[in-house]
């Protein structure tokens, strides 16, 4: 059996079946009425919030003339098998599930976050202190940061997707836990910028004004099916964003962001800058 999470299937699926219908030009609402879903329903399917059962694959894989294709009809089945594996219990909003899937289905993450180290980068005790104050007290952060350690190990193995991070210079002063934890957390930076698929960047405060101020957002490639996705964040919802009218514009942004940024060397040298003054801090 497949050792890819159940999510990550579901939203490949999704992709797929959007696919087929796009070309076979059929209107969501035939499906619905086919399939007596509520409305919806198809968009949450489709997005890879839910899955599909093998009978309702089968009527779309009739209704999307794809039945008679065997080896594309046999992928989905299999693909859909897996998707409707039970999935380990999450630790994170619903509403947060599907960008876990997008991001472990993912050949290209790109980040720009002006004052926070993102999850896949953070160490085990930046990622506590940034999860220690929810808005709900009863929360226990240990199950969240398990969970961004995991998604970290999985995102940083060999194999893994091609990571690339715009930071704003920010990150090297919010005092995120204490300064033996910023430390830590800036001297793991500088260790992961050393990796072949990982590429990091610092903007700083001296660039004045860019493209980006003050938002934030996550754009995400995926090779099989191809796909771009841009996911933004707030405190109880988030948007994903896959019209390539708007996605092609996100990319646009992070160019010029990238061309804004420090160089690699020059982020080096800002963080290795950093890191001794907390070294200092640390000792007084």
């Amino acid at each position: 059996m497949s050792n890819t999470p159940p999510a990550v299937r579901r939203v490949q699926v999704g992709l797929i079946l959007r696919n087929l219908r796009n070309a076979a030009g059929v209107s969501p609402p035939k499906i619905s009425e086919r399939l007596d879903w509520y409305s919806g329903k198809l968009t949450k399917v489709e997005r890879g919030d839910l899955t599909a059962s093998a009978a309702e694959i089968e009527v779309m894989l009739e209704m999307y003339g794809v039945a008679d294709d065997q080896e594309q009809a046999e992928r989905l089945r299999a693909l859909g098998k897996e998707a409707r594996r039970r999935d380990r219990p999450s630790t994170v909003p619903d509403w947060a599930n599907t960008f876990l899937a997008l991001e472990g289905a993912s050949a290209e993450i790109k980040v720009y976050d002006p004052e926070v180290i993102p999850a896949i980068l953070q160490t085990e005790h930046y990622a506590r202190a940034v999860l220690s104050n929810p808005l709900d007290e009863s929360v226990d952060p240990e199950p969240g940061v398990a969970e961004r350690m995991m998604r970290a190990d999985r995102a940083l193995q060999d194999e893994g997707p091609r990571i690339w991070v715009v930071l704003g210079e920010a990150v090297l002063y919010r005092q995120i836990g204490d300064y033996q934890v910023l430390r830590d957390q800036l001297q793991h930076l500088r260790k992961m910028a050393k990796r072949s698929n990982v590429t990091i960047q610092i903007i700083p405060f001296t660039t004045g004004e860019h493209v980006a101020l003050g938002t934030g957002w996550v754009l995400l490639t995926l090779e099989e099916p191809e796909a771009t996705y841009v996911y933004t964040e707030a405190l109880t919802s988030a948007d994903y964003i896959d019209r390539p009218a708007h996605t092609d514009a996100y990319k646009q942004a992070f160019d010029r962001l990238r061309a804004a940024a420090a160089s690699e060397r020059e982020t080096a040298t800002m963080l290795d800058r950093r890191i001794k003054e907390l070294r200092h801090q640390t000792t007084e």
